[in-house]
């Protein structure tokens, strides 16, 4: 049996797969927002190179009524779209199945570290990528908050 670990997708794979997922989540009701629930949604955002929309599935988590959307790095592209872009649209958000309009905005420090720690526990999720364990104290997330991407999803100004 060979124990080395299988390649790394080829990304037209990982093209195919995340459309996939997201026609998946598009099919499905969505499941309601409970605090520090992370919960499957699609958000669409403006390619920062371009200009044409670019959804993703993600999970986002509601942390003191807030929603917010994390990533082990900050080298995701729909990551650096969101950074790059003053408005995303998460489909199917409000009652009735209207789209809501959000803002993202950086998170850092302590609420990123405090953010990071509720979703991992509730995810149950570990990403090879994280720079930390799953369950590591906030200290040790603190450290790392810097190159990970915690984004609260704030409602237009």
């Amino acid at each position: 049996m060979d124990d080395a670990p299988a390649p790394a997708p080829a990304p037209a794979d990982r093209l195919a797969a995340a459309q996939a997922m997201i026609e998946q989540l598009r099919a499905q009701e969505p499941p309601p927002y409970q605090e520090g629930q992370p919960v499957p949604r699609v958000i669409d955002v403006v390619g920062r190179r371009s200009g044409m929309p670019r959804p993703f599935g993600v999970n986002v988590t509601t942390v003191d009524g807030h929603l917010y959307v994390c990533s082990s790095t900050r080298a995701r592209d729909w990551v650096r779209n969101l950074l790059a872009a003053e408005r995303c649209r998460i489909e199917r958000d409000a009652p009735g199945g209207n789209d809501t309009e959000r803002r993202p905005v950086l998170v850092e420090g302590d609420q990123a570290a405090r953010v990071l720690a509720i979703y991992l526990s509730a995810s149950g999720h570990h990403d090879p990528e994280l720079p930390f364990a799953p369950d590591a104290p906030i200290e040790e997330i603190k450290r790392h908050v810097h190159h990970t991407a915690v984004l609260r999803l704030d409602p237009p100004q």
